[in-house]
């Protein structure tokens, strides 16, 4: 008796194991740069709690030793910090640099006075492979934080101070007490004042001596004459200097960018100046440059979440630039 017994294989088809191996591919693959990307930005956000707590010592050591601290930029990836790092009372320099693939972009130097303050809010970024990008704002009176969302000084509305010492004036309430005194007193000796007044009408005859006088306006009308000389002075127009840069510029959120301008058909030396329309939200540095001849001026614009505008004004006019935060 035969017995047919029927065996069943089960496995994977050749397309099965390639699908199966290409989502283990793409899986890691995000893991990757998922753990990439995380490296990364924990390597920009230690360079900036880095430089920030270098920005607070050297803003505590110029109060203490009653002097001035100094930090600034060397390259792209180093900055120096002059302050007392040994407690001897002698300040010292000292360079430090950012984590791997991390750039710094300083606008100025900061300095601190004896009072821990410096002239002006400096925005310090930091960059690397990633997109974004870490920020230090270090205001006037020396607060420093991480990562703000707006330049705090520029959004403080000005502030105007009354008086020539820079205080309140007095309080004027007392004053309109005087002004009864005065009141009956001149009353009465108004009265004869007015006694002399006869003798003003005599003094009238004299006035028709004044009508001769007009005589000799008609002399007036060929002085008009040399007006036509002033048409030549229109063909200096062609020469008319003008300013020239981009119309707009986007800038990456806690990001920067640059805006340079030329003055066309401009001889001499003067002043470039540039100003923001939202000074809490975008913020330019320098506020002015002195250029020469057809020599370009370049402006630093940091930008915060919202998008706004730059005037450039110059001696050949002026320019709005439009900055647009993505």
């Amino acid at each position: 008796m035969n017995k047919n017994t029927r065996s069943t294989q089960a496995g994977f088809s050749v397309i099965q194991i390639f699908i199966t191996v290409a989502v283990i591919g793409i899986v890691m693959a995000s893991a990757f740069v998922g753990i990439t990307n995380a490296r990364a930005h924990i390597r920009r956000s230690n360079s900036a709690h880095q430089f920030a707590m270098y920005v607070e010592r050297a803003r505590s050591d110029a109060v203490r030793r009653h002097a001035t601290t100094t930090i600034q930029q060397v390259n792209s990836t180093t900055y120096t910090v002059n302050m007392d790092f040994s407690g001897s009372g002698t300040a010292t320099w000292q360079n430090f640099s950012t984590e791997r693939g991390v750039t710094i972009s300083m606008p100025r130097t900061v300095v601190f006075d004896w009072r821990g303050r410096t002239p002006t809010e400096t925005n310090v970024q930091f960059r690397n492979e990633i997109s974004g990008s870490s920020s230090v704002d270090i205001t006037g009176s020396g607060d420093i934080t991480i990562d703000s969302e707006i330049f705090h000084d520029g959004s403080i509305p000005p502030v105007t101070l009354l008086g020539s010492g820079g205080g309140a004036l007095p309080d004027p309430g007392p004053t309109p007490s005087a002004s009864p005194t005065p009141s009956p007193a001149p009353s009465p000796s108004a009265s004869p004042s007015a006694s002399p007044g006869p003798s003003a009408s005599p003094s009238a005859s004299p006035t028709p001596s004044a009508s001769p006088t007009a005589s000799p306006m008609p002399s007036a009308s060929p002085s008009a004459s040399p007006s036509p000389s002033a048409s030549p002075s229109a063909t200096a127009s062609p020469g008319q200097c003008s300013i020239y840069g981009p119309d707009a510029i986007t800038i990456s959120q806690n990001g920067s960018g640059t805006i340079t301008v030329w003055l066309r058909n401009f001889t001499g030396s003067g002043t470039v100046s540039a100003s923001s329309a939202n000074n809490g939200q975008i913020q330019v540095s320098p506020s002015s440059v002195t250029v020469s001849g057809s020599i370009p001026a370049s402006f630093t614009v940091s930008v915060k979440k919202i998008s706004g505008s730059v005037t450039i004004s110059s001696p050949c006019g002026s320019q709005t630039v439009t900055v647009t935060v993505q």
